[in-house]
């Protein structure tokens, strides 16, 4: 097992429906790339779906998909806190049985278990906080975020053998805790691109592309005003805003959508996956994602990866990227700098077309399941190799004394 190759891998994770967006996509990607390197994968997480809602899923046998064994256990309570007394009770009777751990996400009660059991099993584990060190996310709900990182999320990051964070700026905000002497800085991927693009649009109709949960953090009233600013300088654009959220945010942001006048050119299409999602990147001309925070931002690779030119805000960790690599325009959070941004590649075809080439060669440089996957399983195996050593040097104490 020197090369990494039949690791025995645990993830847990509270969620992995599809309304949750990037983490599940992420949990998916990486755990079947580690699994074609020959490493056994299990995906301990609930059958949530939303705060009320269940996903449709075995309850007493593993399903697999894509050489990973997924297990799903029913919450206890309804909400967001996700509590599932199975899960913890199996996560207790098996976890002994894995190599390594990755918990991803804080704040909910899969974290809360899998990092409990682990430190009583003494299996190394690694936390992935899913962006929720960095301060804007701190900032959010703080006066109960506060006395849970002290008291909860605290010492579990001091027991944790490794700190697993997307992108430099998430790094920063575990180093600005404190442990900054465990923390390793493995990108995520993107799945391979299956729509060839179709030819892009005449300057006349460019098509934009929001794709992501329908949260406020994600900014879609900032895109919808900097749309409107656009279109009353005569610049012809159309808005598709892809994603699920909540049925009283996506009631709010329709009917921002009528007060503004937009509404013969901004369409909702609700949750897309497989092809359908695969098939709105092949027919957009730019991809746009204002977000306050993203540790990471997967739908922007995935956008790059189908070699969609793209204005993000600079709060999103991958924009250093896009700005490096001439990929798309960075804005700060703000409707002016983003309808001048909009404005810029809805006028020229060339630079829309000269971006997109190099956001597709960004994608295939930097982002890839199987890039991460050797990654990850480096790091587990010199985690596992530690342990291991620990275990000889107290068995050699205990024998001398």
């Amino acid at each position: 097992m020197s090369d990494g190759e039949g690791l025995n891998i645990l993830h847990v994770i509270g969620s992995v429906a599809p309304r949750d967006g990037g983490p599940t996509v992420a949990i998916k990607g990486m755990s079947a790339a580690l699994a074609r390197l020959g490493c056994r994968v299990t995906v301990a997480t609930t059958n949530a779906d939303g705060p009320h809602g269940v996903l449709d899923v075995p309850l007493t046998r593993p399903a697999v998909v894509d050489g990973v064994s997924y297990r799903y256990f029913p919450r206890t309570l309804p909400g967001t806190f996700g509590l599932s007394l199975s899960l913890s009770r199996w996560l207790r009777r098996n976890i002994s049985d894995f190599d390594v751990v990755e918990i991803h996400g804080l704040f909910v009660f899969a974290t809360r278990a899998g990092c409990r059991s682990a430190a009583r099993a003494g299996i190394p584990y690694v936390v992935r906080p899913l962006g929720m060190l960095d301060p804007w996310s701190l900032s959010q709900h703080s006066w109960k975020k506060a006395p849970y990182i002290r008291f909860v999320e605290r010492p579990q990051l001091a027991g944790a053998a490794a700190i697993h964070a997307t992108s430099e700026s998430e790094a920063d905000g575990v180093r600005a805790l404190g442990f900054g002497d465990r923390v390793h800085v493995i990108p995520l991927g993107v799945a391979a691109v299956t729509h060839e693009r179709r030819a892009d649009s005449t300057d006349a109709d460019v098509e934009l592309l929001f794709l992501s949960r329908l949260h406020p953090k994600k900014n879609i009233p900032l895109l919808l005003d900097a749309l409107r600013r656009v279109r009353s300088e005569g610049g012809q654009l159309k808005l598709t805003i892809a994603g699920s959220g909540t049925d009283a945010y996506r009631a709010e942001l329709e009917r921002q959508v009528l007060g503004l006048g937009l509404e013969k050119v901004v369409r909702f299409t609700g949750h897309v996956d497989g092809d359908a999602k695969d098939a709105l990147f092949a027919n957009a001309d730019v991809f746009v994602l204002l977000s306050n925070q993203e540790n990471f931002g997967i739908a922007v690779a995935e956008a790059l990866a189908a070699g969609l030119p793209v204005v993000v805000s600079d709060q999103v960790a991958i924009a250093p990227d896009v700005l490096a690599a001439g990929a798309g325009l960075v804005v700060p959070v703000e409707a002016v700098a983003a309808a001048k941004a909009l404005t810029m590649l809805a006028s020229s075809r060339e630079r829309r077309l000269d971006m997109g080439r190099r956001a597709a060669q960004l994608a295939r440089d930097r982002y890839s399941w199987d890039r991460t996957a050797h990654s990850l399983r480096s790091l587990f195996s010199d985690l596992v190799a530690v342990r291991g050593n620990r275990k000889v040097s107290g068995e050699a104490r205990h024998a001398r004394a």
